[in-house]
């Protein structure tokens, strides 16, 4: 997917900047991003803060879903195409916005993906459920899946609070084990969510041994 990577690394570089200085992130395992091929990264989902904190403690560019409608607005319209986002129709076709991911990845792109579906502040990531999205798009693309936990006291997002960031080991399409049952998508993702769910616990237990 085309972007303007000068821009990109502009904005992702002060953002990771203020970043630090407003929720003093600190990220582990970024030498698990060195994958080859179509990725996902798939995170655990708390704030609206977790698309711009998976960009800005990642070192490979991400490309992001926007709805349709931020796409209208010419100046965003602009901004966000630079900055490699493309529209999807939240109520409309899933299918056209399938093939559309699908593609972006097969362009050489890697997306970012929350199994959760939705924002899950101040409960366990263990304790929600998933959608079964992550796998089918797995499936049609055959891509890797980069497993992300993201962390912070109480799973709450807060100026000055710590977050944590750990990049886990890629989980590859062969090894996710697709059969090619309906049933794998719902299975597949909770899997690969069980991996995020360890990252999380890992961080949970580092930050409260401190």
């Amino acid at each position: 997917m085309k972007r303007s990577m000068w821009f990109y690394n502009c904005i992702t570089w002060i953002a990771k900047w203020v970043l630090r200085l407003l929720f003093r992130t600190k990220t582990y395992g970024l030498e698990n991003e060195n994958v080859d091929g179509p990725v996902v990264y798939a995170i655990n989902h708390m704030s609206n803060w977790d698309p711009v904190i998976a960009a800005c403690e990642t070192k490979k560019p991400i490309n992001f879903m926007a709805k349709k409608e931020l796409f209208s607005i010419p100046v965003l319209k602009w901004l966000l195409k630079i900055l490699g986002a493309f529209p999807i129709d939240r109520t409309g076709n899933d299918l056209a916005t399938l093939k559309m991911t699908v593609a972006a990845l097969k362009d050489g792109g890697r997306i970012c993906l929350f199994p959760q579906g939705t924002r899950c502040p101040d409960v366990e990531p263990s304790t929600t459920e998933v959608k079964g999205g992550t796998a089918l798009l797995v499936r049609h693309s055959k891509a890797t899946v980069v497993p992300i936990g993201i962390y912070t006291k109480n799973y709450r997002v807060k100026i000055f609070r710590k977050v944590y960031v750990t990049v886990g080991k890629p989980m590859t399409y062969d090894e996710l084990g697709f059969s090619g049952a309906r049933e794998d998508y719902e299975r597949i993702t909770q899997k690969i969510f069980d991996e995020i769910c360890k990252l999380c616990d890992e961080m949970k237990e580092k930050a409260n041994a401190r």
